[in-house]
């Protein structure tokens, strides 16, 4: 049984309860979110499985639940390793920003980048049923012009694709 930490309006842990028990009680809980992406522009995308109880077999970043007493940091280092066995120390993930996610999670997200130049040589089945790098002007046209194959967050996708482009930009 997975236990989380649920939190108060500031992020300060209030009490435990098991994953389900928060997702049925819509209790505020935390997650971290990946972005990854490649030196040839191309950002992961992650087909979720048809059995996850929100937005499943839509395409999504990666990301995952923090545990009961962990950090975001750690949690973003064990969900890269289960979900996609992509094994990286911290200091390879930059951390933009936290903010608090109404898209259906009830959460505190914290939000990190991933430069990822390697395959992904395995998938954790019952997260994810597929990956795929997208190149970000295709990844772009297809959240404005394709409505139900991504979760319903196009103007959020955007704005962090934005922010990849100009790092991409920057170590050019």
């Amino acid at each position: 049984m997975e236990l989380l930490d649920v939190v108060d309006e500031n992020d300060c842990p209030i009490g435990v309860k098991s994953k389900d028990e928060i997702h049925r009680d819509g209790d505020l809980h935390r997650a971290s979110q990946m972005w990854i992406y490649n030196d040839r522009g191309e950002i992961l995308f992650q087909l979720r499985s048809h059995t996850k109880d929100i937005f499943p077999g839509l395409w999504d970043v990666t990301g995952g639940h923090v545990q009961s007493g962990e950090s975001y940091l750690e949690a973003a280092v064990r969900e890269l390793d289960e979900e996609l066995g992509v094994l990286v120390s911290p200091n390879d993930l930059e951390s933009l920003f936290k903010q608090r996610d109404h898209f259906g999670g009830n959460e505190f997200q914290m939000i990190y980048l991933l430069r990822w130049n390697s395959r992904i040589k395995r998938i954790q089945a019952e997260e994810v049923q597929e990956v795929r790098f997208w190149n970000s002007a295709i990844l772009k046209k297809s959240l404005l012009e394709t409505s139900g194959i991504f979760c319903p967050m196009t103007e959020y996708y955007m704005s962090i694709i934005t922010i990849i482009e100009e790092h991409l930009t920057k170590k050019e």
